[in-house]
Parts: C-alpha cells; sequence; structure tokens
C-alpha cells in the first residue's frame, strides 16, 4: 500500500493505517505520547519523499511511500489491485470534499465532514460496502469563490471517485463548469452538497450532480407563506451579496411575486464579514421600511449581528434564516452575546432546516447519528483548515446533514452492481425511486429527480437548543 501527499491540502489517513477511531482525528503519523492506543509512524527521507513504516497497536507494520511537495500536503490512500475505475480499488473508494476549514465560515465544512465521518465510520466498521471501505480526501476553499476551482482540481488531480460534500452556493458555481467538463469526459459527478442553490438543480450542471437537501426556494417559500398567514406582508431581507445571496433573494421575490407582493427592505452585507461588524446601517433600513417580518439569507457570524443590532434597535419582528447559516454557531455567538449585554436575543427567532432537530430521537435517523457521534467523537480533520473553528457541542445541525447525504451516499452505493463505476454508481442512483433511511419521509433519485428531499423543518430556540415547531411565529 502507498500513502501519497500532493501540494495544499491535507486529510486523514485511510482507516486501514489508523491504530483506532481516535487518531481519526490526528496527524499522519501521530504517535500517542501514552505510547498504548496510537501507532508509530518512522522513516527516512529521499528522492523528495519519505519511506516511512506505520506501527499498528497489534505490533504489525506497514510500509508506505510519501512524497512531499511543497509547505502542505493532500493525503491520498491508493494501492490494492489495480483499479477498475478512478478512485475504486478492491478495498476501498475514495470521495473527495471541497469545502470550508478556514476562515469564518469553516463551521460550516467541519460540521459537514464530523457527520459524514461518522457515517463512514459506522459502515467501513462493519466492513465497508461489498468489502470496500469509505474514505475522504479534504480541499479547502475557505468559502472562498476564487479558490474553488483550485479545490475541485486538487481532488480530480488525487483521482477520487466522486466529489462529495461540498460547501456554499459561491464555490459550487465556480466548481459546477469544471465538474460538468469533467462528468462528460470521465463520468466525475458530485454527490451531496450543502446548498440549496438553483444552478446545481437546473440544465446543464443538474446532470452531473446528486442532491439530497431541499431547495432555498423551497425553504423560502415556505417562511413567506407562513408570515402571510400570519398578516405579515412587509418583509424585509438580509443577504450575502454573493449568488447565495442572490438565490435567497431570488426564492423570497418569487414568493410575494405570486401573492401580489413584493420586499419590502432589500439589505445586504460582503461575505466573510465577522460578528463584531456592526449591521446597524441595514437595520435602520428596515426599520425605515416598517418591516414585520425579516429573513436572512447568510452566514453565521454576520447573521448573528443582525440579530444582536435588530434587538439592540427595539425591533421586535421574527426574524427567519435559512438552514446554511449554521444554526448553532449563530445561537452560540448570541448566547455569548446574551450573557453580555444581558438582554434576549433569540426570542422570536425562527430557522427552516432541511434535517429534523438533533434532539427529535424520535426519528430513526436521529438516534443513529447521535449513537455514532457518541461512538467516534469526530473533532475537527486533522491537517486541513486554519484551526479557527472547534466545534461547542456533540450535535448540530450541519453534522446531521452530513450524516444524512452520507447516508444517502451508502444506500446507493449497496444497490450498485459490480464492477463498481461512475457509469454503474449513476445508473443505480437514477433507479433508486423511493428509499427510507430512517428519516420518516422518503428520499428519492430518478432520471427526472436528483434531488432527494422535499421537506423543510421549522425550528425555534430553546434552553436546550433549537427545536421543531409547526407553530412558526406568533400574530
Amino acid at each position: 500500500m502507498e500513502v501519497y501527499a500532493l501540494p495544499v491540502y491535507k486529510a486523514t489517513a485511510p482507516d486501514s493505517l489508523l491504530p483506532d477511531r481516535h487518531s481519526l482525528l490526528e496527524p499522519p503519523g501521530h504517535v500517542n505520547a501514552a505510547g498504548q492506543d496510537g501507532g508509530s509512524l518512522t522513516g527516512r527521507g529521499g528522492h523528495g519523499g519519505m519511506a516511512a513504516v506505520i506501527r499498528t497497536p497489534g505490533g504489525s507494520t506497514i510500509a508506505v511511500r510519501i512524497l512531499l511537495c511543497g509547505a502542505g500536503a493532500l493525503w491520498v490512500a491508493a494501492g490494492g489491485a489495480s483499479a477498475a475505475e478512478v478512485g475504486v480499488t478492491e478495498r476501498k473508494i475514495v470521495l473527495g470534499q471541497p469545502a470550508a476549514f478556514s476562515g469564518p465560515s469553516a463551521g460550516l465544512g467541519v460540521e459537514m465532514w464530523r457527520g459524514a465521518m461518522a457515517a463512514f465510520s459506522t459502515a467501513n466498521e462493519k466492513g465497508g460496502v461489498h468489502g470496500r471501505h469509505i474514505e475522504l480526501v479534504l480541499a479547502d476553499d475557505a468559502y472562498e469563490a476564487d479558490k474553488a476551482v483550485a479545490a475541485v482540481n486538487q481532488l480530480v488531480d488525487a483521482k477520487v471517485f466522486a466529489l462529495f460534500g461540498g460547501v456554499g452556493t459561491p464555490t459550487i458555481v465556480k466548481a459546477l463548469p469544471v465538474v460538468l467538463e469533467q462528468f462528460k469526459k470521465n463520468g466525475l459527478f458530485y454527490f451531496s452538497n450543502f446548498t440549496g442553490a438553483q444552478a446545481q438543480r437546473e440544465p446543464p450542471y443538474d446532470r452531473c450532480t446528486f442532491n439530497v437537501r431541499a431547495s432555498y426556494r423551497q425553504e423560502t417559500e415556505v417562511m413567506v407563506n407562513a408570515f402571510l398567514a400570519r398578516g405579515r406582508s412587509r418583509i424585509g431581507i438580509f443577504v450575502q451579496d454573493d449568488a447565495y445571496g442572490q438565490s435567497g433573494r431570488d426564492g423570497v421575490k418569487r414568493a410575494l411575486k405570486a401573492r401580489g407582493l413584493d420586499i419590502a427592505a432589500d439589505t445586504t452585507y460582503p461575505r466573510g464579514q465577522k460578528f463584531d461588524v456592526t449591521a446597524a446601517p441595514q437595520v435602520e433600513q428596515l426599520k425605515a421600511a416598517g418591516v414585520k417580518a425579516v429573513i436572512a439569507v447568510g452566514s453565521y457570524q454576520a447573521c448573528a449581528a443582525l440579530i444582536r443590532d435588530v434587538r439592540r434597535a427595539g425591533l421586535d419582528v421574527p426574524i427567519h434564516n435559512v438552514s446554511f447559516v449554521g444554526a448553532d454557531q449563530m445561537l452560540q455567538l448570541l448566547r455569548q452575546e446574551e450573557k453580555r449585554s444581558r438582554k434576549n436575543l433569540t426570542a422570536n427567532l425562527i430557522n427552516t432546516q432541511v434535517v429534523p432537530s438533533y434532539l427529535d430521537d424520535t426519528v430513526p435517523l436521529v438516534r443513529s447519528y447521535r449513537a455514532a457521534m457518541d461512538k467516534y467523537k469526530p473533532v475537527v480533520p486533522a491537517g486541513v483548515g486554519d484551526g479557527s473553528y472547534q466545534p461547542s457541542g456533540r450535535y448540530s445541525f450541519g453534522s446531521l446533514e452530513g450524516y444524512l447525504s452520507a447516508k444517502a451516499f451508502l444506500a446507493v452505493l449497496e444497490r450498485v452492481p459490480e464492477p463498481l463505476t461512475r457509469q454503474s454508481f449513476y445508473d443505480a442512483a437514477e433507479k433508486m425511486g423511493k428509499f427510507d433511511i430512517g428519516l420518516t419521509v422518503p428520499l428519492e433519485f430518478s432520471p427526472t429527480r436528483h434531488q432527494a428531499l422535499d421537506k423543510v423543518w421549522f425550528t425555534y430556540v430553546t434552553p436546550g437548543g433549537w427545536a421543531t415547531t409547526r407553530t412558526v411565529v406568533s400574530k
């Protein structure tokens, strides 16, 4: 077996090289200080690389060769029998995840990774799917559009079977032309993106993507309808000034136009804005327009700042955020601010979600997710990102979406006949029809349907976190 390192990015070593599940959280070659549970890596350099031996807890050794290029590295496992398909051997399938692991939105990529790792680790411990383990190779695009193509190309060069679990609209919009080009050349596809944007749901890019979550149009439509049902027709928006915000704005405008209405106040902020930046100018616009509700389409730091400043200004209207925001990270910031200011900031706060609450243990998928998170305890991926984000709790909506997405991928993989190829997986996905993974609502793929779910959940803040509700806002 060989392990290759390529420039810029790094991911965890494959399961077969790890002494135990906790090593998923350690850098490659980590030596446990206690010398008990962890394996060890020793080696010598040469020819731009390092010949090495990984020693497992049981005392056996595995020879590897690590090729070092530049300051960073992308760890990709290779070896075994010659693969019949890119990213596939008799023992494993390698997926590539281009996502935000650094910058103000790092929590979104990390949480998506945590949930996926919990699902894939569960499958791997049971022997994988048809004898193959799942491995994730990571590329950090920092949720920056100008880094998206480079991240995808790094994974294409790393010979991954498919792309999985990307994060964000501005990044996927840039990545999709590359993915479509590769799809036409060799069948590469993108499975499950943490974005509800339309680009990958419409021609020509719907051909090369499989979405799991509901769209932003669906989220904003149900929220607009809920507000209107309660007489709140003057709706203002606070959106990120990029493709993501535009997608959300379009959803709100469409839903209002269907009722003969329009957006009462349209405010924006630049991507990457942090919590310590004031949203007072946007709040003034919303107040001046006399809005009776606000729909926010942004990321957690800027949206938390909006909520803080809206409440400071005495504007006690319901505020809605779409699922992408990072609800748990946003709530953490707001609760910290509540302690400082002694002011209630989370009343009348609604979040639509594309997964149920992780507190709802009546849902079988939630129970299995919580059990997997408890068992494997994924925290942050080693060797990728800037370390700016650390999870504040065991569970989150982001990691539950990552878990759900991975379970959907595994469900399709179970039905793929041998030999496993990109084309055979693609065909199996389109033949899935309706299928159940314990969510209480069916998923569905078909030749004309590359989005598995349409369901949207409403959540509100409780002392214990976010809970599901059917009563969205008071009159």
